[in-house]
């Protein structure tokens, strides 16, 4: 058994989840990185995945120590349904952690011998670089995997109290893709305004007090408020992290599950119905010259 596996194995048997990985283990896949470069990707986001989750805990923990004692004192059952998924979730990131250190170390030993590749097999080893760390990322997938259905089971459990347990980026990042699509979808309306412009210029350069030449500056005036309206949303979406965590108060909170959908989503679903909105009538503006 190697040195991380030993460790694992050590974590999970402290936190009681060894059986559960154990059946788990078989159904994940390794990571694939063809070379080096791909691997620094791979760690990369392995850390940024495990930076994102300890600052959730962290919110987590404070929900959880109240709450837990609470359902101690008043509802075992809720507590029961609670309490495993809590430890499953604190155990894997525990995993993780120590999984993608020892990765770290050992990719630094890898790249202190500039004759040695991934295929090298290190000294005190029978298995080569590449087959060490594919095999430890397959506890990194199997790790991530648990603390999911800890999730679900927290989530599970407080819903038998009528209380919704939000992870708040969970609760908004399609809304990121949405910034990329409606600018993609305003991107389609310049060629059109590049031919707006040149004849609003020619317009004003050639003034002769006609109904035409009134008439497209009086348009040119609605598309640029209409424009600022699109502007506003857009940078809505840009911000919206630092929104949402000031409305929300934190990463990770506990609401009743009957409460209104928190302000950033209603004000996301109206801006993306005036936003689409706004880019039709632009449209027909343009369409009307």
């Amino acid at each position: 058994m190697s040195q991380i596996e030993l460790k694992l194995a050590r974590v999970l048997v402290y936190s009681g989840a060894l059986f559960f990985f154990m059946d788990c283990a078989g159904r994940v896949k390794p990571w694939k990185f063809q070379d080096t470069p791909a691997l620094d990707v791979r760690i990369l986001n392995a850390q940024q995945w495990s930076k994102k989750v300890s600052r959730d805990m962290k919110d987590l923990d404070r929900i959880m120590k109240r709450e837990l004692r609470f359902y101690l004192d008043r509802d075992l059952r809720i507590y029961e349904s609670i309490e495993p998924g809590y430890e499953e979730m604190k155990a894997s990131l525990t995993i993780i952690d120590s999984v993608i250190n020892n990765i770290v170390q050992l990719y630094a030993n890898l790249k202190k011998s500039p004759e040695d590749s991934l295929g090298s097999v290190p000294d005190d080893s029978k298995s080569s670089y590449r087959e060490i760390i594919e095999s430890s990322s397959k506890d990194i997938q199997t790790a991530k995997k648990a603390y999911r259905n800890g999730i679900k089971d927290l989530k599970k459990g407080f819903g038998k109290d009528r209380k919704k347990l939000v992870f708040i980026q969970d609760e908004y990042i399609h809304y990121k893709k949405t910034l990329h699509d409606i600018k993609y979808k305003r991107e389609e309306l310049k060629p059109d305004l590049e031919r707006f412009n040149k004849k609003l210029n020619k317009a004003l350069f050639e003034d002769d007090g006609s109904s035409y030449a009134r008439n497209i500056r009086k348009i040119s005036k609605q598309i640029e408020f209409h424009e600022g309206k699109l502007d506003v949303y857009e940078k809505f979406l840009s911000n919206l992290d630092g929104i949402i965590l000031k409305e929300a108060g934190a990463h990770v909170i506990l609401r009743p599950s009957k409460d209104k959908p928190l302000k950033f989503m209603l004000r996301h679903e109206k801006g993306l119905s005036d936003y689409l909105d706004t880019l039709e009538s632009i449209r027909k503006d343009l369409d009307s010259i």
